[in-house]
């Protein structure tokens, strides 16, 4: 999956429910203390449930709001990425934004494992 851009979206502008950090497009959720950004994101041809999942296990969050804007890339999806901390948040953003994560077989001995994978190969995604 592709991380394309950080997005700006309307409900962060609800003073009563969301107040900005000292993070670009980061804020804080009033009502639970939780800290949310919203990501467009692109999933690459044939990709499942994975990569998103080992990401948000990685970095302790989940999707708070699905589809929150229009995309800009036909196959995009804006959603609310949340955390419980703040340098969870600020680090989801700062490692993936422009960013691809996918899933590669590791062997160790005669075992295989899936590991996330992130970098900059943006041009080898096939979306």
């Amino acid at each position: 999956m592709l991380i394309t851009r950080q997005v700006h979206v309307d409900l962060f502008d609800d003073a009563t429910k969301f107040q900005p950090t000292d993070h670009t497009e980061i804020f804080e959720k009033l009502d639970d203390g939780y800290f949310v950004a919203a990501l467009e994101w692109v999933p690459e041809d044939g990709e499942g449930q994975y990569p998103m999942e080992d990401v948000l296990d990685k970095y302790r969050a989940h999707i708070e709001e699905f589809k929150v804007a229009q995309p800009e890339h036909p196959k995009g999806q804006v959603d609310v990425f949340s955390a419980r901390r703040l340098e969870r948040t600020v680090a989801l953003v700062n490692d993936l934004l422009h960013r691809r994560a996918y899933n590669v077989t590791v062997t160790e001995g005669d075992k295989n494992y899936v590991q996330l994978k992130v970098d900059d190969s943006v041009g080898d995604a096939k979306v």
